[in-house]
């Protein structure tokens, strides 16, 4: 008979530990979630006829963010904080301005964005070895150069957090500065390259138009703008805080601009095309499964809404200074005078941040939709030379084995579906 195990009682020290996991290992479970009842996959995409799951939506949704976190953050320090570094600076976090520790809490953000996507990337490829191969594989393709930009972006970004966190005497600025240029540039190749490998995907016509890629990293840099918002809030409001959360109000009103230019040139794209697999997918964009992710999601919260916000406080913003009326420099990111509420204007901005947020899974998850569910037989990149049309292409490729290539007792032929790492 096996000795029985002592069993230890719990402790206050572990439930809190406990409690803190619990909290924090939430967070990919709900953008999961959110994914899978927006683009109605479940395991790993093929069921439901889906052909990704919701970890690539996931993924391309924290990968987006993080990107586009990065890239304002340090566009933020380079422009208009400046935060020194060396041995004369501030050794105690607490005591550093409210603006310095607005930049070092969204580049935390933002970097444990990415090492979740990354996560999703990974746990979506199911083994080791192929995460392995993402990175060994000697040919180049977009997704070894993918893998190897979100790693890169990732311990970039984790070690300018740290060199903010921790008193580094020796930390330099000119290296800083040489640091946040080149993590720009990584946050941009991150934000592209899931919308040309979505792209580069001939399986799939509707994702063959540029406007894909456009869409992401205009959704990526507006993602960035909403992270300096929703920071701000918890942040102490004084000058530096209103000029960084103001300057990421008229940006991302300019980026939302572009993005409705950019959803504009992606409907004409897909109205106009006479191809039956993009004609299918746009009538899920359009009416079909992926219509409440795109216009609920990515056109009111993640365009109208948010605009209708920023613009109405810019404007009110530029009435009260061209009318004197008295300034709280607390009252960020838009002034408001003493006898008003400090809370409004913070609370408002940062709601059209969370709209932002949820427009950009909105977007991922109607593209992936309404391209991911058509029948891939459907939607060949480009009809073949001596082939005269693209219905007739489409046609010979939905004729039976023994009318086209022969086939035994009228038998379809094998065939492996196009994903994600079949480049």
């Amino acid at each position: 008979m096996l000795p029985a195990r002592s069993i230890s009682k719990p402790t206050l020290a572990s439930a809190t530990a406990c409690c803190a996991w619990n909290r924090f290992s939430l967070l990919p479970h709900v953008v999961i979630y959110i994914g899978e009842r927006l683009c109605h996959t479940s395991g790993n995409g093929i069921e439901g006829g889906a052909l990704f799951g919701e970890l690539v939506t996931a993924y391309l949704f924290l990968a987006g963010v993080g990107a586009g976190g990065v890239a304002a953050v340090s566009l933020a320090d380079l422009l208009l904080v400046r935060e020194p570094f060396g041995a004369d600076v501030v050794p105690d976090f607490a005591e550093k301005c409210p603006a310095e520790r607005l930049v070092a809490g969204v580049l935390a953000l933002s970097c444990g964005a990415l090492a979740l996507g990354a996560g999703c990337l990974a746990a979506d490829l199911g083994r080791i070895d192929r995460v392995l191969s993402l990175f060994l594989t000697p040919p180049a393709t977009l997704m070894n150069l993918g893998a190897w930009a979100v790693a890169l972006l990732t311990v970039l970004a984790a070690a300018l957090a740290l060199a903010r966190f921790l008193y580094l005497p020796w930390a330099d600025r000119r290296a800083v500065v040489v640091a946040e240029v080149v993590a720009c540039g990584l946050a941009v190749v991150v934000a592209i390259y899931a919308g040309l490998l979505l792209q580069t995907l001939a399986g799939v016509r509707l994702w063959s138009t540029p406007w894909v890629p456009v869409l992401f990293v205009l959704s990526a840099a507006s993602c960035g703008c909403a992270l300096l918002m929703a920071g701000a809030l918890f942040a102490e409001g004084d000058e530096g805080v209103r000029k960084v959360a103001q300057a990421a109000a008229r940006a991302d009103a300019v980026v939302i601009v572009a993005e409705v230019a950019a959803a504009a040139g992606f409907l004409a794209f897909v109205a106009g095309s006479d191809h039956a697999g993009v004609e299918a997918s746009a009538e899920s964009l359009l009416r079909g499964s992926a219509a409440l992710p795109w216009w609920a999601g990515f056109v009111a919260c993640g365009l109208a809404a948010p605009f209708a916000v920023e613009v109405g406080c810019l404007v009110r913003e530029r009435w009260r200074s061209r009318s004197g009326v008295g300034w709280d420099a607390r009252a960020y990111p838009i002034g408001v005078p003493v006898s008003e509420p400090r809370a409004y204007p913070a609370t408002v901005m940062a709601l059209a941040a969370a709209l932002v947020l949820v427009g950009a899974v909105g977007l991922r998850a109607a593209v992936v939709e309404a391209g991911a569910q058509r029948p891939l037989e459907l939607q060949e990149a480009e009809a073949s030379a001596s082939v005269p049309s693209e219905n007739e292409a489409a046609e010979g490729l939905l004729s039976t084995p023994s009318e086209k290539d022969g086939g035994q007792d009228g038998a379809a032929p094998e065939r492996e579906d196009v994903t994600l790492w079949s480049n």
